[in-house]
C-alpha cells in the first residue's frame, strides 16, 4: 500500500475467457431459480397462513347474544399516516434474507460468501463502501490473506502496514492481518477516516489515492495537477463493475 503501483494493477477487471463468461451466466441464472424457489415457498406458507387464521377465526367465534344491544356507530378518526418510503437500495434487498449466507455477494471475488457477508456487516451493509473494500483487496493482493508486500512491511489481504496502523488496530482489537477479517476492518476503518479527510467518495479517485498514497501524498499529487493515478483508475473500474454485479443481483430479486 505504500506505492503507487504494482504488477497487474494497470489492468481493469475484464472478462475475456467465453467458457468462464458461460459458467458465470449458468451460475446466475441457478441462483435466480434458487431464489424465485425459495419466494414461491415463502408466499406459500403465508397464504396457508392466513387461510388458517380465518378457518380458526371462524369457527371459534363465539355466537351473538339475540338480546344483545347493538353497539355504537364508530366515531371516525382520522387516518394513520404511512411514512414515505424510498426505493430499497442494494444493501436492503441483499440483507432481508440471511439464508442466503451460502450465497457470495460478489461472485467475482475470490472469498468464501461467509467472508464476504462478514465484510458486508463491518462496512456497515454500505454497498459502496463494501465494493470500495473489495476492489482494494482485488488490486492489492487479488483477495491473498497471507500476501507479504513493500519489503515486508504490509501484510494481508488489504496490504495493511501496521507501523502506520497500530493505534486503530489496538481499538479494533486486531491482532491478525492475515485474517480476512481482521484486514478488512482496519482497511474499512481508514477509509471511513480517508473520506472524512479528503471528503471523497468511493465513486472518486482521490480516495483510492489517499489510500495508496496516503492522504499527504495525495494532496500533493492532486496540488501538482494529477487528479488520477493508474492505482486509482484501476481500483475505480473494479468498484465500479462490483457495484453493477450487486445491483443487478438486487434487480433479480
Amino acid at each position: 500500500m505504500d506505492k503507487d503501483t504494482r504488477p497487474g494493477d494497470r489492468q481493469g477487471w475484464v472478462i475475456t475467457d467465453p467458457d468462464l463468461a458461460q459458467r458465470m451466466e449458468a451460475h446466475r441464472k441457478e441462483r435466480k431459480a434458487i431464489r424465485r424457489r425459495q419466494t414461491a415457498a415463502r408466499i406459500t406458507a403465508l397464504v396457508a397462513a392466513f387461510l388458517l387464521g380465518l378457518a380458526v377465526g371462524r369457527y371459534t367465534r363465539p355466537p351473538a347474544q339475540a338480546d344483545e344491544p347493538e353497539p355504537p356507530p364508530a366515531t371516525s378518526t382520522p387516518a394513520a399516516t404511512v411514512p414515505a418510503t424510498s426505493e430499497p437500495t442494494a444493501a436492503d434487498l441483499w440483507s432481508d434474507d440471511r439464508s442466503r449466507i451460502d450465497t457470495p455477494l460478489l461472485d467475482h471475488a475470490d472469498l468464501e460468501p461467509e467472508t464476504q457477508w462478514a465484510i458486508f456487516d463491518l462496512c456497515g451493509q454500505d454497498t459502496d463502501l463494501f465494493c470500495a473494500t473489495m476492489a482494494i483487496a482485488y488490486h492489492e493482493s487479488r483477495f491473498t490473506p497471507d500476501l507479504i508486500g513493500d519489503d515486508g512491511k504490509s501484510v494481508g489481504m488489504m496490504q495493511i502496514n501496521a507501523r502506520w496502523h497500530t493505534g486503530r488496530m489496538e481499538v479494533l482489537g486486531v491482532t491478525d492481518l492475515t485474517d480476512p477479517e481482521q484486514c478488512a476492518a482496519v482497511a474499512i476503518d481508514y477509509l471511513k477516516e480517508l473520506e472524512d479527510i479528503t471528503g471523497a467518495t468511493p465513486d472518486d479517485p482521490a480516495l483510492y489515492m489517499a489510500y495508496n498514497m496516503g492522504p499527504s501524498g495525495a494532496r500533493k499529487a492532486l496540488e501538482a495537477g494529477r487528479e488520477t493515478t493508474p492505482y486509482s483508475e484501476a481500483v475505480l473500474a473494479t468498484y465500479r463493475s462490483y457495484k453493477e454485479e450487486m445491483e443487478w443481483a438486487a434487480d433479480e430479486d
